[in-house]
């Protein structure tokens, strides 16, 4: 495509230096030869920084946001200036990469359960013979074949033009993960969601948006009319209440809960653990009926119910959305069983927030009487978690307190800041990770279950900007370990 074709209808491009280019980037560490660079300004930088960088790499063209003037850099790169960057580059990217436009849309927002339920959403759509990509946490891609990727939500480029690789492979839909940096950032501007899903709100990222009432702000803006069509929503959840009064909510919603006293569109109730998973009944507009679900974890039926209800949304038959549910396979990360004859049973879960933390705990209420918990708190993220999170993790009847990524902090102040609180007063603390889990299984009944929570899907534990190889599967691997098939094992 030439740039003039890109950007037509809202700049003219003087002929003499328009040009093909391949993609666009705001990224210069992805510049390929013939790509475009957008200089764009961000939360800790600006990409004019970056401008000679992305020329090196083979950049043709640049666009920069509040440049003072049209210029020429080395090798004959023009640099045009855009005051309204923000504004036209998602016209930009739309022309660019136009295969969104056949795709159905799904973005689920919550601090808990996103990768859970829009991956539920591609397994179901496939078992139905479509093919449904996934954008998030644990990867881009189709199920279960994903790419590693930097953020949950990435950048607004890189989401259209995975957007364009999902239709030209044969993707009828796409489910994307939308974090609330993404919404706050932008980088799902110009999409317009047939099915936006609030899984729940609880505390988390309020180092970057500062107090609850901005980051409830920043997910609730996902369900205004101009950026969904429809919406599914847990009302079970405050603040998924609270979505229901917001003046410009789309059009059409459906409510979800687990209590009858919410007078939901969508009940899932009646949930037991059996030997093979989680047994439930949801009651819809399409109908009722049981649910086998081959998963751990109450929290998993609620993702269920999200995902059903929002494929029923558009157009999917309930009861084959019932049936194929007994084929789920776990999310990585989310309730992993793991088990070793003469062993107790160990689960990784990647809750790193105090509600995820409670939830995984009474979800393997069922399984033992006797639960463990080994666990850590991100470095340099939000201080004021971590007495909540020494709070959570007191449900458990042992905890071990670890080190997850402490990044650039002491780790040692870390478990300063969790010890505060009261809850911790008979926590064990062992830096080392796998020691602690090594210690926690050791000290672990046989027919006791081990949580191993916080650490997310990265294979590295990051300290002081070094990133060691690491994770924690490959510590149960090591001490004999298997990962349980289906469901879970007896």
């Amino acid at each position: 495509m030439n740039i003039s074709e890109m950007i037509a209808g809202t700049m003219f491009m003087p002929p003499e230096w328009d040009r093909e280019f391949n993609h666009i980037h705001s990224d210069s560490r992805d510049i390929q030869p013939g790509d475009l660079f957008v200089a764009r300004k961000g939360h800790a930088s600006h990409g004019q920084e970056f401008i000679s960088a992305a020329i090196d790499a083979g950049a043709v063209a640049v666009f920069s946001e509040n440049a003072e003037m049209f210029r020429c850099e080395s090798g004959n790169v023009p640099v045009f200036p855009v005051s309204d960057l923000e504004q036209q580059l998602p016209v930009w990217l739309q022309n660019r990469y136009p295969g969104f436009k056949s795709l159905t849309l799904y973005g689920v927002t919550g601090t808990n359960g996103k990768s859970s339920v829009t991956q539920f959403i591609a397994q179901l759509a496939a078992a139905s013979g479509k093919r449904c990509g996934v954008v998030g946490t644990l990867g881009n891609g189709f199920f279960p074949d994903f790419e590693e990727t930097k953020n949950t939500t990435p950048d607004i480029c890189v989401v259209y033009r995975l957007l364009d690789q999902f239709f030209e492979a044969g993707a009828d839909s796409a489910a994307l993960e939308v974090s609330s940096h993404g919404l706050h950032q932008g980088r799902v501007a110009g999409l317009i969601f047939d099915v936006a899903v609030l899984t729940n709100i609880t505390q988390d990222h309020l180092d970057y948006h500062g107090d609850m009432a901005n980051y409830f702000a920043a997910k609730a803006a996902l369900f205004d009319k101009d950026k969904a069509k429809s919406a599914v929503i847990n009302i079970d959840d405050e603040y998924g209440a609270r979505l229901l009064n917001m003046p410009d909510l789309c059009d059409h919603y459906l409510t979800l809960s687990s209590s009858k006293n919410n007078k939901a569109d969508v009940l899932f109730n009646k949930i037991t653990a059996t030997k093979s998973g989680m047994k439930a009944e949801l009651q819809t507009p399409w109908g009722a009926g049981d649910v086998y679900l081959p998963l751990l974890g109450e929290f998993n039926v609620a993702n269920l119910a999200a995902a059903v209800t929002t494929l029923a949304v558009t157009g999917e038959n309930f009861d084959d959305l019932l049936a194929k549910a007994e084929t789920l396979q776990p999310v990585a990360g989310r309730m992993a069983l793991y088990t070793k004859p003469g062993g107790c049973k160990a689960v990784i879960d990647f809750a790193h927030t105090p509600e995820a933390i409670r939830v995984a705990i009474n979800s393997l209420a069922p399984l033992s009487d006797s639960i463990s918990l080994v666990f850590g708190c991100g470095g340099d993220r939000d201080r004021t978690k971590r007495t909540l999170m020494a709070s959570a993790a007191a449900l458990a009847d042992n905890v071990w307190l670890t080190d997850d990524n402490p990044r650039n902090e002491s780790a040692e102040q870390i478990f300063n800041d969790v010890s505060d609180s009261p809850d911790a007063s008979d926590f064990t603390y062992i830096h080392d990770r796998a020691a602690a889990i090594t210690a926690a299984i050791e000290a672990t009944p046989e027919d006791g279950v081990l949580l191993i929570a916080g650490k997310g899907h990265e294979n590295y534990q990051d300290i002081m900007g070094v990133k060691h190889k690491y994770s924690d599967e490959a510590v149960l691997l090591s001490l004999g370990y298997q990962r349980a098939g289906g469901g879970y094992a007896s």
